[in-house]
C-alpha cells in the first residue's frame, strides 16, 4: 500500500464505503481505469475489493472496439480487483451476471424498468444506462485475478443526436446524485453478490440474472452470419450463451460477438 501511495502521490486516496475495509483510489484523470487495475492486480499486496474510480476516464473501454463515452465528472467510472481462486475459467460469466446484478438492484431503488441486455449492458427501457467490461487473468485453470470495469451514467444529460441510445439517472429521476453515495450503495450489492457466488450459490445468481434479461420471452430481431431472423430470448446456458428459440421453433446458443440485437419486433 505504501509503494502505491509513493508512485501516486499527486492523487488522493479516500475511504468512504460502507466497507470500512475497502480501499477506494480517486484520480483526477484515467486513460481506462481497467488498464490501471490489470497493473495493480498483479501486485500481490493489493487486497481484493481494491476499487479504482476515475472522475474523467478518457479512454473507457466497453465489449470488442466498444468505448465507453461520460460526461467529465457527471457519471460513475471505475474498476474494482477481485480475486475469485475459487470459480473456474469455465464459470467465469457468473461474474458477468454478479456485476449485472448489482447495477440493476442499486438502480431499481430509483427507477423502474431495468433490465440486463445480455451479456451486460444494463437498460432502463430502451435505452443504456450502464455498461460493463470483466477482464480475467487465467493461470493454472483458475482465475488469478479479475478486473471489473462499470460506466454507469448518473449526472449526465443527452441531448439531441448525441447517443440517443443512451439514458441517465438523473434524466430518469429528475434529480441529482451525490457519486460517492452512489458509489457506496453500488459496492454493497456488489459485495452481498460475490458473497453469495463465494458460498457457491451459483444457481440463485443465475435464476436472477434470468429474471431480469431484457427481452425475456419476448420476440426480438437479430442479425447473425449477415442473416437477420426474429427470435425469443430463453435465457443463457452454463457458459454465459445466449439461448435463443426463432419463429420456426429452431433452437440455438450464441457466444458473445456471435449474434447482434437489432430492435424489438415490430
Amino acid at each position: 500500500m505504501i509503494l502505491i501511495l509513493q508512485i501516486h502521490n499527486n492523487n488522493r486516496e479516500h475511504m468512504h464505503s460502507k466497507n470500512t475495509d475497502r480501499r477506494i483510489l480517486t484520480y483526477p484523470v484515467l486513460d481506462s481505469t481497467n488498464d490501471f487495475c490489470r497493473n495493480l492486480a498483479d501486485r500481490e499486496n493489493v487486497k481484493e475489493g481494491t476499487v479504482v474510480r476515475a472522475v474523467i476516464q478518457e479512454k473507457g473501454r466497453g465489449q470488442g472496439s466498444n468505448r465507453w463515452e461520460g460526461g467529465a465528472g457527471d457519471n460513475l467510472t471505475f474498476s474494482i480487483i477481485l480475486r475469485p481462486l475459487f470459480l473456474s475459467p469455465a464459470n467465469q460469466f457468473v461474474l458477468s451476471m454478479v456485476a449485472s446484478l448489482a447495477i440493476s438492484r442499486f438502480l431499481d431503488i430509483y427507477t423502474a424498468g431495468v433490465k440486463i441486455k445480455w451479456p451486460n449492458d444494463i437498460f432502463a427501457g430502451d435505452k443504456k444506462i450502464a455498461g460493463i467490461l470483466i477482464e480475467n487473468s487465467v493461470m493454472n485453470n483458475r482465475i488469478e485475478s479479475s478486473v471489473v470495469g462499470m460506466g454507469i451514467n448518473i449526472n449526465q444529460e443527452f441531448s439531441g443526436s448525441h447517443l440517443p441510445g443512451a439514458v441517465s439517472l438523473r434524466q430518469l429521476t429528475g434529480s441529482i446524485f451525490d457519486l460517492d453515495e452512489c458509489l457506496d450503495m453500488l459496492c454493497f450489492e456488489i459485495d452481498r453478490l460475490y458473497s453469495m457466488l463465494r458460498e457457491g450459490r451459483n444457481e440463485i445468481i443465475k435464476q436472477l440474472y434470468r429474471e431480469k434479461l431484457y427481452l425475456l420471452d419476448s420476440e426480438g430481431t437479430y442479425l447473425s452470419e449477415g442473416t437477420v431472423f426474429n427470435a425469443f430470448i430463453r435465457g443463457v446456458d452454463n457458459t454465459g450463451r445466449l439461448m435463443l428459440e426463432k419463429t420456426d421453433g429452431e433452437k440455438i446458443c450464441y457466444g458473445m460477438q456471435e449474434v447482434e440485437f437489432i430492435r424489438p419486433a415490430d
